[in-house]
């Protein structure tokens, strides 16, 4: 029910990747990996989390709980996925104010010109011809509004992905030239979340795939040592809070979704 695609050269450092979601019926699930991203729906009205969505496209704010996304017949979605950290040299607003989990509608935001490029969109039937005036778009965006770089912040970044959220915050800070309140701030304008925050989605994100990867062979135990935890209930506390599965809930779904 999800297709992606692959961005321009230009875009790689930013664009993880475009995704359609059109299908015969059911949920597919969006889990947070602490990164913002666009919404165009040019079908039947969107329903996230059982809710219906009113309007045509939106800005999607990192989340922090993984949202599920009704994907019927007459849906057709067309999004951008953004690494996280870097969606802000596009909205130009601090990412903080965008968190939260609900979309923010594009009429909210006007000089982002959403409206005008959802209809141009709109107007176009051929999915590459969607993904170009996108890539246009994006690009313009960049040449206009391109924020300065901050090594330390994609450093950081790095360094967390790298270990999966495992080290400590403190730990990183040591390797950083200025202190952990300067790093929130960083992390809070550009990510939308703090490190701690961060951290954690990453952790769950790699005992997500360590489920997966072990399928009915899973040792949950094992899995909770691997992705960093030392007591099953602050993993499952972490885990739960994060995808609303238990990891024995989510291993379920993973045997029924992938058998």
């Amino acid at each position: 029910m999800l297709r992606c695609f692959t961005p321009s050269a230009a875009l790689r450092p930013y664009v993880q990747c475009y995704w359609l979601a059109r299908g015969r019926g059911g949920d597919e699930l969006l889990h947070p990996d602490g990164a913002a991203g666009l919404l165009f729906n040019f079908g039947g009205a969107l329903e996230r989390d059982g809710k219906r969505v009113g309007g045509g496209c939106w800005v999607d704010g990192p989340k922090q709980r993984t949202a599920r996304l009704a994907v019927g017949e007459t849906l057709d979605l067309l999004g951008v996925h953004f690494l996280p950290g870097m969606a802000y040299p596009f909205v130009g607003e601090a990412l903080a104010a965008l968190a939260g989990g609900e979309l923010t509608p594009g009429d909210a935001l006007r000089r982002l010109e959403l409206e005008a490029l959802h209809e141009q969109l709109h107007e176009t039937p051929d999915l590459a011809g969607r993904i170009a005036l996108l890539e246009g778009y994006l690009l313009e965006r960049l040449r206009r509004h391109e924020a300065p770089e901050v090594p330390a912040l994609v450093a950081s970044l790095g360094w967390l992905q790298r270990r999966h959220g495992q080290a400590s915050i403190a730990e990183l800070v040591t390797e950083l030239p200025f202190g952990q309140r300067r790093l929130e701030r960083l992390f809070q304008h550009h990510v939308g979340l703090s490190p701690k925050r961060y951290a954690r989605l990453l952790r769950v994100a790699h005992s997500r795939e360590l489920i997966k990867q072990g399928g009915a062979a899973s040792s949950l135990t094992d899995t909770a040592f691997t992705a960093g935890y030392f007591d099953q209930s602050h993993f499952i506390h972490d885990f739960k809070a994060v995808t609303g599965f238990t990891p024995g809930g989510y291993l379920d779904h993973v045997r029924r979704r992938y058998g």
